[in-house]
C-alpha cells in the first residue's frame, strides 16, 4: 500500500482512489472542534483510569489541542486525502508523537466517535438557533407594542373574518415560535446524552469510566445500551423536525408579507434595501426576501425526509449509510440559521400602513359575529341569531344598501359597533384581540421569553465544556 490506512491490517490491496473519493466525508471539517474535544475527554479518562500512562495521556491531550489550534481556521486542509475527520486527526497525532499517539484509540471506535461528534454538533447548533429565534421574537414583540391599537382584518380561508389589532397577528406568530423554543428544550435533553464508551457495538473489555467522559463533555447522562448508542440517530431526526417546524412557521409569516405587500392588499411596504426590481418592468418592486424564506422551508423539510429515509431500512448497529445524514443535518442547520437572520431583517425593516389596514378592517360585514352575539344577549338562540344576521348580509349584498342601516331598521334597540375599534373591544374573552388582552399577552410573552432565555443560558454553560477541553481563549476551565 502506498499509503497505509489505520485500519489496513487485514487488507492486501490499497483502496481504489475512486472509491476513496466516493466514500470520503469532506463535510467532516465542521466536526473538527467536537472530534478533538471528544478525544481529549477520552484520553484524559484513559490516563485517569490507568488504561494508559498518565504522562502519555497528557502528551496526547496537549498535541490534540495543538492540532485543533493549527487547523481551526481551515479544518478542510486536515481532511485532504483522508476518509474522515477521526482518521485525519489520529494520523496527524501519530505523525507528531509516534507510537504513543497510537494509544489514543484504545477502548474506542469510530462508531461511538461519530455519534459523539454529531451530538456535540447538534447541541451547539440547537443553542445557536435558539438564540437567533429569541432575537426574532423580540423584534415581533417590539412591533406588537408599536401596533397595539392598529386594526387589521383577520382571515379564514383567505377571506376577511373579524377585525383584530395588528399586534394580535404578530403575537400569534410569537406564540408559534415560543412553542418551538419550548420544544427545543426537550430536543436538547434528547441530544445531551453521551455515547462515548459504546465502542463499535458491544462495549469494551477495558475498565473505562463513561461517567467521567460524559461529565467532561457537559452531558447530562450517558448511554444505557452500547448497541443502541452507536445506532441511534433519533436525536438528529428530532432536531431536523424542530428545524423543519420553525421553517414552516417562517414560511407562513413570509407568505403573509408577500400578500400584504401586493397592491391588492397594500398593508406592508418593504424598503428598497431588501427588495428587488424587474429586468423588464421598471415599475416592479418584488418581495424576494419573503419569497426566499417561503421557498427555503421546502429545502429544510426535504432534509428531514431524506434523513428519515436513510434510517428506515437500517438494521441495528452502525451502517455507512448514516454518513449521508451529516450533509442533511449540516445543510438544514445552516439554511435555517440564514433564514432566521433574513426573517429578523425583514421584520425589522418592513413598514405597515395603518391607514390601509384600518380601511380594510372597517368592512362592516365583518361585524356580523358581534351583532349575532348581541341578539343572543337579547334572548335569541345563537343559530337563529346567526341565520337572521346572515339574511341581513345577503340583503345588503343583493340590494347594495348599507349593512348597518338594515340592522338598525330591523333591530332598532340592538347595540351596534360604531367603529372598528369598538367592534374589536367588544371581544373581551381571554386571549382575544381587545386592548386589555393584548397588554396581558405582551406581558406574558415577555416573561415567557425571559424564562426560555434563562434555560438557554444554563444549557450554554453545559455546552462550554467543549471550550474548556480545548482551552479556547487560553483558559483551561475544566
Amino acid at each position: 500500500m502506498s499509503r497505509k490506512e489505520l485500519w489496513s491490517g487485514r487488507f492486501r490491496e490499497a483502496i481504489d482512489p475512486l472509491f476513496r473519493e466516493y466514500s470520503s466525508s469532506p463535510e467532516d471539517a465542521k466536526l473538527l472542534k467536537y472530534d478533538v474535544a471528544g478525544s481529549i475527554a477520552h484520553v484524559r479518562m484513559l490516563g485517569t483510569t490507568g488504561i494508559i500512562e498518565k504522562k502519555e495521556a497528557a502528551a496526547i491531550e496537549e498535541e490534540l489541542r495543538n492540532i485543533y489550534i493549527s487547523n481551526a481556521e481551515k479544518p478542510e486542509q486536515l481532511l485532504e486525502g483522508e476518509e474522515d475527520i477521526h482518521l485525519a486527526v489520529e494520523r496527524m497525532l501519530i505523525s507528531k508523537l509516534g507510537d504513543a499517539a497510537a494509544r489514543l484509540h484504545t477502548a474506542r471506535s469510530r462508531n461511538d466517535q461519530i455519534a459523539l461528534d454529531l451530538r456535540l454538533y447538534c447541541r451547539d447548533s440547537l443553542l445557536s438557533i435558539a438564540r437567533e429565534l429569541e432575537d426574532l421574537e423580540r423584534v415581533l414583540l417590539k412591533n406588537a407594542r408599536k401596533y397595539s391599537s392598529c386594526p387589521i382584518p383577520s382571515y379564514t380561508h383567505l377571506q376577511r373574518a373579524q377585525p383584530v389589532y395588528l399586534a394580535h397577528y404578530l403575537l400569534a406568530h410569537f406564540w408559534r415560535f415560543e412553542r418551538d423554543l419550548t420544544n427545543m428544550r426537550c430536543v436538547f435533553d434528547e441530544i445531551n446524552v453521551s455515547p462515548l464508551g459504546a465502542g463499535a457495538a458491544a462495549g469494551t473489555s477495558h475498565q473505562i469510566d463513561v461517567s467521567m467522559t460524559a461529565r467532561l463533555l457537559g452531558f447530562d447522562s450517558h448511554f444505557e445500551n452500547s448497541l443502541d448508542a452507536v445506532s441511534d440517530r433519533d436525536f438528529i431526526l428530532s432536531l431536523l423536525f424542530m428545524l423543519s417546524r420553525i421553517a414552516l412557521h417562517l414560511s407562513s409569516f413570509a407568505e403573509e408579507l408577500v400578500l400584504w405587500s401586493t397592491s391588492e392588499f397594500s398593508f406592508a411596504m418593504l424598503p428598497d434595501s431588501i427588495a428587488t426590481g424587474s429586468s423588464i418592468m421598471p415599475h416592479k418592486k418584488n418581495p424576494d426576501i419573503a419569497e426566499l424564506l417561503r421557498g427555503q422551508s421546502a429545502a429544510i423539510i426535504s432534509h428531514l425526509f431524506g434523513a428519515m429515509s436513510i434510517v428506515r431500512t437500517l438494521p441495528m448497529g452502525y451502517s455507512r449509510d448514516l454518513q449521508l445524514q451529516k450533509k442533511m443535518l449540516f445543510n438544514s442547520a445552516e439554511e435555517l440559521m440564514a433564514s432566521l437572520k433574513a426573517a429578523k431583517l425583514l421584520l425589522s425593516s418592513v413598514r405597515f400602513s395603518a391607514e390601509n389596514m384600518k380601511k380594510a378592517a372597517s368592512d362592516v360585514l365583518t361585524y356580523s359575529v358581534e351583532l349575532a352575539d348581541e341578539l343572543v344577549r337579547n334572548g335569541v338562540p345563537f343559530r337563529k341569531a346567526h341565520e337572521a344576521v346572515g339574511k341581513i348580509v345577503l340583503e345588503s349584498i343583493s340590494s347594495g344598501r348599507d349593512f348597518l342601516s338594515i340592522v338598525r331598521e330591523k333591530y332598532p334597540s340592538l347595540k351596534i359597533p360604531s367603529s372598528v375599534i369598538e367592534d374589536i373591544e367588544m371581544r373581551s374573552s381571554y386571549g382575544s384581540s381587545s386592548g386589555k388582552n393584548i397588554a396581558l399577552q405582551l406581558t406574558e410573552a415577555h416573561n415567557r421569553l425571559e424564562r426560555l432565555k434563562k434555560w438557554r443560558q444554563r444549557a450554554e454553560a453545559k455546552n462550554r465544556a467543549v471550550e474548556r477541553l480545548l482551552r479556547i481563549n487560553g483558559r483551561d476551565r475544566a
